[in-house]
């Protein structure tokens, strides 16, 4: 049933790591020493049981030792003996009960044996060898296996620690905490208690369990029972001897059955903790440029704090006196302020987080959001299971967890359960005095109880008769710290029967071993964990193997030492006061704390682990990642020796930490020295420990120049550098032994020169002149024959020359311009040479100077000292301009705002600029609610542009959309009058319709004429719905006066003078004829007379087409070079794509494409027409192009022109005749891009009549443009042809009702086909010729001439496709015979006039 060979049978091969050491000892009167074991194998684990004890080895075996009373053996701890039924299995992780095992597999797995008669090992039989235990969470549906990470046994029970978190039980007694009164559990149940709770670690004493979780979000802090001195913002890391009184506990608070009854609170301390929980949120520690803002803050407070705090500044280094004098100071400034808080103004502009526990040495113990699932440790190899190395890991940063709770439960006659009684607990129950305490492991002896902290401190608890809890009481019901000597720091713990064993840093690196908290006076290699059980002690051992083991307990003993100084040291030394003085500096320290807590919490795990690497670098890699990660590196301090006792030196209290950041880099680098150059693991130590001397260097010049600093101010304190004095200021040089001098200056003049890492001051008597260097250009002027050493400085309003006493000095403060420069820009270049600083860069300035820019502050780029480029200005009436400048004005693409105070709202402009005028197209919103869009020159409407009048510009009462000169109306343009119901299309002069002139009114009345001053003058044609019409003289609107002949629709007509309002009545003395029946109707003769006084299409929308012109970069129409034409195109797209950066990705790719020219110089084939036919679609689809803005613009005036009120009949003409403009000056636009012939050749691989293709400027271009202007034209041509349109639909509905049969024979086709009758069902009107029929209704998608021919010639062919079976093989088409079957075709298909969708 097992194998007796033990593991010293194999060859002698000692390893150097995982040295197993073991001893019984007997108490305090008796101590034996630990002997060495010796193991082929490395021991990765021990567990310690009453009379038995377990060793996992490298490998994942299992060895056996001591008193097997299931087995009846007894193996001495030299020869322990093989599981071999675990051979295979590769164990993790080992647990030893009073008299039972327990084994945990790689996979999650539980193996038990040993003493089953409580249940313990999870099974109803005897357990005499190891066996599986199914931990299986039956809540779920289906039931899952629980994946179990950590075991822990006790004497008759056992517990689990699953992947989730979550507590499992087994065994009898109340330390299982299940909610059972039935004993033994043979089963593993869930703890239901701790569901929900985050556990991270649990331990078994012999009749008690202790586990320690994770604490709740900050959110239910106030839940959380802190002690009243915490509140009052003490710090939390006194003596728990000191607070006894504070954790008294009766009954009153607790409950033997383990149930936590509600703290009785007064209203005002209700009220208290919710204010104090909704000012000061739970920040949660992020832990980006710590460092940076740490020193940063400690150079500005200690050295060059502003004289609003002080006002002036000891020669001797600052201390709590001067402190306290500042403290009074800033008081006394806060009188009659609401707030009488210091940290409000200190955290002005900051989230207020957790001020009341935002203090050095009081971390935070809540955090914000829900917590996140377990997750492996950086420090956790991936097939060991240690629970230190199963700490709950942060997300993101890899540190464990310090926010932690110890909850107990289970037997309390000794006291080990904590509460403060000795009652038994059935349920788990938080020890409040530990809350806070940032445990971060505990430990379970027989009757008594361990915990460990991150500062490195003992608290016991429980059973102290044989003196195992360091203290004198005896028992101890509530957690007190243990005594210990001063200098040491436990950061292990193991609890056995009667003694407790402790592993602790001393004066060496070499770690301590104390029993009980007295020091063992014995010599071995480095520990790395202890174990105890029953009367037995064991440890695990490394030896220093090339100095990497030793590298390794320096690099943590000193983190330890660092997070304890940081916890107990500084918050005593400055007190409260002085922490709300330096609140900011002082967050930072916590911040820092708490994440030097959680390194080394991190570090002790890997040293208990270290041993189960290989190999062991990698685990350092993942270790130092703060070595590597910028985030961390800046956060990771080391420990300084010096004492805080007494009246402190606060700079150099701030500055301890500085003081071992070399430490870092030695340790690492002493590390580095362990591998091969070449390999991974030496280049990654080496990379940290650069990291760090670089880091150290850095700082250490930070203060070198504060210091710098301090010394400038002490010896310059005059009252005129007051102001001058900022926290973050830095002196570089200055000139007060008359080194530099401005050029020309008189003889008695005083020019003092100071240079700051931030600014160039120039004094001169009591005023200053401060230059920010981010606007300050240095040029060294070169040397001709008068001697003079000048440097040349440009700043954005002015510029003078500095001139050196001699060429050194020259160089120097040439040098110190260019460094501090370029560091203030970002580049920290430590070796600039002379005038390499950037002449173009990103910046802010406030011009001050007289100006169009004067009090205007702007943010962008520059170039040599003016503004260019890309920024934005603003100035402080309101005005704000965003987009590019030139040489200092605003030039290109541009968004601006303009102040209206007579509205009280803004005007804002989008468009383009020149030499700071809106110059060219744009958009221009106006306060008034009128919205220009259209071209500018010069600040003034020029050219085409669109006015919508009115306070939203959907509902605008008018609309004008037309040429414009010098801000006003001139030229052709139309005007739509949506109040009045008019549209005027014609000539306007200087805001005044003026010339010859079309206007039609809602009501459908059509004038055409001329207009002087406003008012119709002169000759004109009017017309009304019912074509009555009038041809005369014209005075005023609508007006008639003088000569004239009206017309009436039934071909009468008077002719006379007439006066008179049209709308009112006219008064007529003439002759009235009445035409005889030869004559033409007077509809024929009147339609002759249209369009006579209206504007000739060619002189209409001339601006429109200039502004393409000049976008081609033309001079006049039709003049220009193809390659400027092509170069202006590319620009643009250029400038669209960078100036968009949030087009999709199509547009993106359209514009890709129309960056590729087509060929156009060759020869033109069927192939090069294919692809310039593509490019034009693309292009016209295109605004950004200039060809696709002049069709937007051309449909844009088309449809202002015809749609709305401008769909009058009678203008059908015009618009046809504006459609063979636009055809015609697109061709024009194109004929500069690409010359085509009419005739496109073949291909060479076709012949000359198959492929030839004829091309015009319709069959190009209108099948691009005439969809767009489709529907307008066909809503004038159906008011046209409305009554003949009725008629048609009238007859096609009529005959429509008929069915297949009697219509085609009324139309005569089954006269032609009498095949056809056989074929037509009666009860199914439309079965015949459906294919054709559905090919005709298609012509209605069409838009062309030549598409709706096609569509035509398609149903042809469906219908010979039908008939052709009915035909003789030498059957011929004629028309007599194809028109009565195209007919029915029509008829069925029931679309409109087909003459007149081929004509449109």
């Amino acid at each position: 049933m097992y194998n007796c060979s033990s593991a010293d049978k194999q060859p002698p091969t000692p390893p150097e790591r995982g040295l197993f050491h073991f001893w019984h000892s007997a108490g305090l009167s008796e101590q034996l020493g630990p002997d060495r074991v010796l193991l082929s194998r490395p021991v990765l684990q021990a567990a310690l049981g009453e009379h038995h004890g377990l060793l996992l080895t490298q490998g994942g075996q299992v060895y056996s030792f001591g008193e097997l009373l299931w087995r009846n053996l007894s193996i001495p701890a030299s020869a322990p003996l093989l599981e071999v039924s675990l051979l295979g299995k590769m164990v993790i992780r080992v647990a030893a009960g009073g008299f039972h095992c327990g084994a945990l597999i790689e996979h999650g797995s539980v193996y038990m044996w040993g003493e089953n008669t409580a249940g313990q090992c999870g099974l109803t039989e005897r357990v005499s060898e190891p066996s599986a235990v199914s931990v299986v969470d039956s809540e779920v549906v289906p039931p899952a296996v629980v994946r179990v990470v950590d075991l822990a046994c006790g004497r008759e029970h056992s517990l689990a620690l699953s992947s989730q978190n979550e507590l499992w039980a087994w065994g009898s007694g109340c330390q299982l905490g299940l909610v059972t009164n039935t004993f033994p559990v043979w089963r593993p149940q869930k703890v239901e208690h701790l569901a929900g709770r985050h556990v991270i670690q649990v331990a078994c004493g012999a009749y008690h369990s202790l586990a320690l979780v994770r604490s709740l979000p900050s959110q239910n802090y106030n839940t959380q029972n802190h002690p009243e001195k915490r509140e009052r913002g003490q710090s939390p890391h006194c003596s728990v001897t000191e607070r006894d009184e504070l954790f008294t506990v009766d009954d009153a608070h607790y409950c033997p059955l383990g149930v936590e009854l509600t703290e009785v609170m007064t209203d005002e301390v209700k009220i208290k903790i919710q204010e104090i929980n909704q000012k000061n949120p739970t920040p949660t520690y992020q832990d980006d440029s710590h460092l940076n803002c740490i020193f940063s803050l400690i150079f500005d407070l200690l050295f060059c704090s502003s004289s609003g705090v002080s006002g002036q500044y000891s020669s001797s280094a600052v201390g709590l006196e001067e402190v306290q004098l500042c403290l009074e100071a800033e008081k006394t400034a806060m009188q009659g302020q609401k707030s009488s808080s210091l940290t409000n103004l200190s955290q002005k502009g900051k989230n207020a987080a957790n001020r009341r526990r935002s203090l050095p040495g009081t971390p935070t113990h809540g955090r914000s959001g829900r917590s996140p699932r377990r997750q492996p440790c950086a420090c956790r190899p991936s097939s060991a299971g240690r629970i230190q190395a199963a700490a709950l890991v942060e997300a993101g940063d890899g540190l464990p967890t310090l926010e932690t709770e110890v909850w107990s439960w289970g037997r309390g006659s000794e006291g080990q359960l904590g509460h403060g009684d000795q009652l038994a607990r059935l349920q788990p129950l938080c020890i409040k005095s530990l809350t806070g305490e940032e445990v971060i492991k505990v430990a379970a002896g027989s009757h008594h109880s361990l915990a460990i902290t991150a500062q490195c401190q003992v608290y016991s608890w429980g059973s102290n008769m044989c003196g195992q809890l360091g203290h004198v009481n005896s028992p101890i019901t509530v957690p007190q710290q243990a005594k210990l000597s001063d200098g040491l720091r436990v950061w292990d713990v193991s609890a056995g029967q009667s003694h407790s064993l402790l592993l602790a840093d001393g004066d060496c690196v070499q770690p301590i071993l104390l029993y009980c908290g007295q020091q063992e006076s014995v010599t071995m290699d480095y520990i790395s964990t202890v174990c105890s059980g029953g009367q037995s002690c064991a440890l695990l051992a490394d030896q220093n193997v090339m100095g990497f083991i030793s590298a390794i307990h320096e690099l943590a003993s000193r983190e330890r030492h660092f997070y304890c100084w940081l916890s107990k040291g500084l918050y005593p030394s400055l007190g409260e006061p002085c922490t709300h003085l330096f609140f900011s500096l002082c967050e930072r320290f916590v911040r820092l704390s708490a994440l030097i807590g959680r390194h080394s919490a991190s570090l002790s795990y890997f040293l208990h682990d270290a041993q189960g690497r290989s190999p062991l670098c990698l685990s350092i890699k993942k270790l130092m990642y703060c070595a590597q990660s910028q985030t961390n590196l800046k956060s990771c301090y080391a420990v300084c020796d010096k004492s805080v006792n007494g009246d402190v030196d606060l700079v150099a209290l701030f500055y301890w930490p500085l003081q071992q950041l070399h430490q870092y880099s030695r340790v690492l680098l002493k590390l580095a020295s362990c591998y091969e150059v070449l390999t991974v693991e030496y280049q990654s130590l080496h990379q940290g420990s650069c990291q760090y001397e670089s880091l150290s260097l850095s700082m250490l010049k930070k203060k070198k120049e504060a210091e710098t600093t301090l010394l400038f101010w002490k010896t310059h304190s005059a009252k005129n550098t007051e102001v001058l004095r900022l926290p973050k200021r830095r002196v570089v040089c200055e000139s007060s032994n008359r080194s530099l001098t401005l050029q020309n200056a008189g003889r008695f003049s005083n020019h003092w020169f100071i240079l700051f890492n931030d600014a160039l001051v120039h004094t001169q008597f009591s005023t200053h002149r401060i230059y920010p260097l981010t606007c300050v250009w240095v040029k060294p002027v070169t040397e001709d024959s008068s001697g003079l050493y000048a440097i040349k400085i440009t700043c954005p309003e002015e510029s003078f020359t500095l001139v050196a006493s001699t060429p050194q000095e020259k160089n120097k403060w040439l040098r110190s311009l260019n460094q501090a420069i370029d560091q203030m820009l970002g580049g920290g270049s430590q070796g600039s040479s002379p005038g390499s600083t950037a002449m173009s860069r990103t910046a802010s300035y406030i011009f001050t100077g007289e100006g169009r820019f004067k009090d205007a502050h702007y943010t962008g780029s520059w170039l040599a000292g003016r503004v260019h480029g890309r920024g934005t200005m603003k100035w402080p009436d309101g005005r704000m301009y965003s987009g590019n400048f030139k040489n200092g004005l605003e030039d290109g693409y541009g968004e601006c705002v303009m102040s209206n105070k007579v509205l009280n709202k803004p005007d804002t402009y989008q468009g383009h600029w020149r030499d700071g005028k809106i110059h060219g197209f744009g958009k221009y919103m106006y306060s008034s609610g009128e919205v220009y869009e259209g071209c500018f020159c010069d600040g003034q409407r020029q050219g085409y542009g669109m006015l919508s009048s009115g306070k939203l510009a959907r509902t605008s009462s008018s609309v004008f959309i037309g040429q414009w000169v010098q801000d006003r109306k001139t030229g052709y343009g139309v005007y739509d009058d949506i109040t009045r119901g008019e549209k005027y299309m014609g000539l306007w002069l200087d805001d005044q319709r003026h010339g010859s002139a079309v206007v039609v009114t809602q009501c459908s009345m059509y004038y055409e004429g001329t207009f002087k001053e406003n008012k119709m003058s002169g000759s004109g044609l009017l017309m009304s719905d019912d074509d009555t019409a009038f041809y005369g003289e014209f005075s005023d609107d609508w007006t008639v006066s003088g000569k004239g002949v009206l017309s009436l629709p039934n071909g009468d007509y008077l002719d006379g003078l007439f006066s008179g309002e049209w709308s009112t009545g006219l008064k007529v003395v003439g002759t009235y004829t009445k035409p005889v029946v030869d004559e033409p109707e007077n509809k024929e003769r009147n339609s002759l007379r249209l369009g006579q006084y209206g504007v000739p299409a060619d002189q209409r929308w001339g601006c429109v087409f200039d502004e393409c012109w000049r976008r081609l970069g033309c001079d006049a129409a039709g003049k220009g070079e193809r390659t400027t034409a092509w170069e202006n195109i590319a620009v643009t797209i250029t400038t669209a794509r960078r100036h968009s950066p949030d087009l999709s990705r199509s547009q993106t790719k359209v514009l890709e494409c129309l960056e590729f020219i087509p060929q156009h110089g060759k020869p033109v084939t069927t192939a090069n027409y294919d692809n310039i036919r593509r490019y034009l679609i693309k292009a016209c689809e295109t605004p950004i192009h200039p060809v696709g803005w002049l069709v937007e613009t051309l449909v844009t005036v088309y449809r202002m022109t015809y749609v709305g009120v401008g769909s009058n009949r009678r203008l059908l003409r015009h618009a046809v005749q504006e459609i063979y403009l636009f055809l015609f000056q697109l061709s024009s636009s194109i004929s500069v891009l690409l010359k085509l012939k009419l005739h496109v050749k073949p291909s060479s691989s076709s012949t000359l009549f198959s492929s030839c293709i004829v091309v015009s400027c319709c069959s190009l271009l209108l099948p691009l443009l005439l969809p767009r202007l489709y529907p307008p034209l066909f809503t004038l041509y159906c008011l046209q042809e409305e009554q003949e349109e009725i008629q048609y639909w009238e007859r096609i509905l009529r005959l429509n009702k008929q069915p297949d049969q009697s219509l085609l024979s009324f139309l005569g086709v089954l006269t032609v086909f009498p095949g056809l009758l056989p074929q037509i069902v009666s009860s199914s009107k439309d079965a015949c010729f459906i294919s054709a029929v559905e090919t005709l209704q298609q012509i209605s998608t069409t838009f062309t001439p030549s598409d709706k021919l096609l569509v035509i010639q398609k149903t042809f062919e469906e219908l010979t496709q039908e008939v052709k079976p009915m035909l003789d093989g030498d059957f011929l088409w004629c028309m007599d015979d194809l028109l009565p079957l195209f007919l029915y075709v029509v008829l069925r298909a029931r679309s409109g006039s087909v003459f007149f969708v081929i004509v449109f």
